[in-house]
């Protein structure tokens, strides 16, 4: 940025209008609606950690690609 130049916030309005807080007693309603919900599916997504998930890969395999200065002769080469 130019020295000229200050960065400074820039007020954004709200995107939906009548858009209210969340108070406690509308947390603990959702949260007790959620824990008496009759359907038991897992929370949080079920994985399980594989023995390879951590490893380090292999390394990539040689280069096809041969460069034309390896392989020039030396009376060719200036």
């Amino acid at each position: 940025m130019p020295a000229s130049q200050i960065a400074s916030p820039l007020p954004i309005p709200p995107q939906r209008r009548n858009l209210r807080l969340m108070t406690g007693q509308d947390l603990y309603a959702s949260l007790n609606a959620t824990l008496a919900s009759t359907t038991h599916r897992p929370v949080t997504p079920v994985h399980m950690i594989q023995e390879h998930d951590y490893s380090v890969p292999a390394p990539p395999p040689p280069s096809p690609v041969s460069f034309a200065g390896d392989h020039w002769q030396s009376s060719i080469r200036r």
